[in-house]
């Protein structure tokens, strides 16, 4: 299955639920050097997925997962059939699995919550702009700003905004989505739940 037949798949079933504040496909974090094929929101808790589709090798699946691990409070491999043994056996099993078929979309491990999250990576997945606002701390770079707020705030204050920012900028876009969604998720769909919402209709 293409990676993008898992996006359309999961994503019917991520916005037929009732606890699915948001989703978002492509989400960049770790400093620009990651992108989270799928982010949601799911009883304000900020969850992260990697898709494996049948095309994708999976030999950088360990790093890629570690970076996931600084950030979300939950971790899942999304895979096609032709990965699940080789997927079950190497990760960690603090990350959850999802199986991605003809049969649909299946859990086969369920993520354990990850609470050794790092501060900066997560203070550099929320825009300078946002960071400056709420914390009103100055720098000459965005690194230098996330490293002073990392020193003076707690972290589980710093996680909570991380959150709350998700949740404000993603959630009226979802709901719109949730309302919208008939039977089936549109190659179109896809595109604008990877685009900010304040690109929407530009």
């Amino acid at each position: 299955m293409k990676e993008l037949d898992i996006k359309r798949m999961f994503a019917y079933q991520a916005l037929k639920k009732d606890k699915t504040e948001v989703i978002f496909f492509e989400y960049p974090f770790h400093f620009g050097r990651r992108r989270a094929d799928i982010i949601c929101v799911e009883n304000g808790m900020i969850v992260g997925y990697e898709i494996k589709s049948a095309f994708d090798r999976i030999d950088r699946l360990e790093e890629q997962l570690e970076s996931y691990t600084k950030l979300f409070d939950f971790v899942y491999v999304i895979c096609d059939s032709k990965h699940i043994n080789a997927i079950r056996k190497t990760t960690p099993t603090r990350i959850g699995i999802y199986e991605c078929g003809a049969h649909g979309v299946k859990r086969l491990r369920k993520a354990g919550q990850i609470k050794n999250f790092d501060t900066i990576t997560t203070l550099d997945a929320i825009p300078i702009d946002a960071l400056r606002k709420k914390f009103k701390i100055l720098g000459k770079s965005k690194l230098e700003i996330c490293d002073n707020i990392s020193k003076i705030e707690k972290r589980i204050d710093i996680k909570k905004y991380f959150r709350e920012y998700i949740i404000q900028k993603y959630s009226h876009q979802t709901s719109h989505f949730k309302n919208e969604t008939t039977d089936i998720i549109t190659l179109d769909d896809i595109y604008a739940l990877s685009l900010s919402p304040n690109k929407l209709g530009a």
